[in-house]
């Protein structure tokens, strides 16, 4: 009998020494698997092939933040962690009485890294006074609207994390898990892709969306840096936000960026939306002071062109969330009214019309004035996913050091795609920048921190049927 009990305990032991060590292998799989790229940008199909590494139960939950499902992977010192939850919420703001989620990461020699992700703050072992600034970081979270599924980056260099080294993940405030996860990283940190800033093969016109952060074209002391931002990529048409008091930025613009045989640049200003081109503006009218919108003719096509800048701050069903969304009905409005060819000139017969919608949408609560565009799917709108021309980042907002949200993507570029062609299309950060690609773009390394934004630049080419 003591035999059979001691072999059934024997067993037992193998069986649990086993089951450890698949988890074992389970979770070096999952630092493998992270050799795919991921990008913090609210769309999951990169973790594709990253297994589960914790399941939490529904309705358990303290808080808001009701946690169903854990992801981790790494690469170098990074590590992306992803979690599902149950309801639609924003990670960063939203009503007190949600409470918040916080990501406790318990570091090699009894360190412990919190991230407070409502408090909008991240600290080691409790000491809440010593914020640690989120570009210390690298962190970066997705998206910034209302989701149920949440990407988080966080570079632990700062704490000599390395391949090798293992940490554990967990949760509180909201939720908690029932035990830590251990993940270790295993993966090395990928040569970032570095690509063109030269116009697409066949581009017809290039547009770049820039928000200049308060009246940026007129500051003396960031015009320098100004000046050699946006001659940088060379654009067609320039659609700024942000420049709310200043006038006459033909003068200005002709200051820093002259054209060939001193021609105009064309202007189209509604409150702080600016479109600036060097072809002639037909000038539409706009039912908000949050978008300009007006349209060019090149060679035999229209292109229609709306430069918005909806109203920040809040959380989804906030007041300002609704700002956002009749703001964007308005927007949508005029497309109905550009499709329905109320501002067809007298020689449109048989020519193409293109719709390109950019700016700072400000995406802090739902998804609805996105979604409201690109579902009128009779008009084939989409949006169009910008990378940085260094790495895999979508990021377009940074904040500064003393931020308390941390960088996200708010500019979004939208097209018509029964009638345009996405070319080329790229975020521009010169910090970025070796010293060969600033050399060949006449940019100074810290030319993008003038604005808390980053520029973007497309290229379109006309294509399709003649609108009827």
């Amino acid at each position: 009998m003591f035999s059979e009990m001691l072999n059934q305990k024997s067993w037992r032991l193998r069986w649990i020494d086993f089951r450890l060590l698949a988890v074992t292998l389970s979770l070096i799989l999952i630092g493998k698997l992270s050799a795919s790229v991921i990008r913090i940008d609210g769309v999951f199909e990169d973790w594709k092939d990253v297994k589960v590494c914790a399941h939490d139960p529904k309705g358990d939950a303290k808080g808001a933040f009701d946690i169903t499902k854990i992801y981790a992977a790494s690469q170098g010192s990074i590590l992306y962690l992803r979690f599902d939850v149950v309801s639609l919420l924003n990670l960063q703001n939203g009503p007190k009485a949600e409470g918040t989620l916080l990501v406790i990461i318990d570091l090699p020699n009894n360190k412990q890294l919190i991230l407070d992700t409502r408090g909008r703050r991240a600290f080691l072992n409790d000491n809440l006074k010593e914020r640690i600034p989120w570009d210390r970081l690298k962190y970066v979270v997705g998206p910034t609207y209302a989701q149920n599924e949440f990407e988080i980056q966080i570079d632990l260099s700062e704490f000599n994390i390395d391949r090798g080294d293992a940490i554990s993940i967990q949760f509180n405030g909201s939720d908690q898990l029932s035990a830590p996860v251990t993940f270790t990283f295993s993966q090395s940190l990928e040569t970032p892709k570095r690509r063109s800033h030269r116009r697409g093969l066949g581009t017809d016109v290039r547009i770049v969306s820039f928000n200049t952060y308060f009246e940026g074209l007129s500051d003396p002391d960031r015009e320098d840096a100004m000046g050699r931002l946006l001659n940088s990529v060379n654009g067609d048409v320039y659609c700024f936000q942000e420049e709310w008091k200043t006038e006459g930025h033909g003068e200005i613009l002709k200051r820093l960026m002259p054209l060939k045989n001193k021609n105009p640049w064309h202007i189209h200003k509604v409150h702080g939306n600016v479109i600036a081109s060097k072809y002639p503006l037909k000038i539409l009218p706009s039912k908000n002071n949050r978008y300009a919108a007006a349209y060019i003719k090149y060679a035999e096509n229209y292109l229609f062109i709306i430069n918005t800048h909806l109203s920040a701050m809040g959380y989804i069903d906030s007041k300002e969330d609704g700002f956002r969304i009749r703001q964007v009905n308005d927007i949508i409005a005029t497309i109905d009214e550009i499709y329905r060819g109320q501002y067809d000139e007298d020689d449109a017969h048989g020519t193409k019309s293109g719709i390109v919608i950019v700016g700072d949408f400000n995406l802090v609560g739902s998804r609805t004035p996105l979604d409201l565009i690109i579902d009128k799917k009779v008009y084939g709108l989409k949006d169009w996913l910008i990378p940085n021309l260094i790495g895999e980042s979508v990021i377009t907002w940074r904040g500064g050091s003393r931020a308390s949200f941390s960088p996200g993507k708010l500019d979004y570029i939208v097209y018509s795609t029964k009638t345009l062609v996405p070319k080329n299309g790229f975020i521009l950060d010169s910090e970025l920048l070796n010293r060969t690609e600033l050399k060949q773009l006449k940019l100074d390394v810290a030319d993008s921190k003038l604005s808390d934004h980053l520029l973007i630049t497309v290229d379109f080419q006309f294509s399709g049927p003649p609108r009827n």
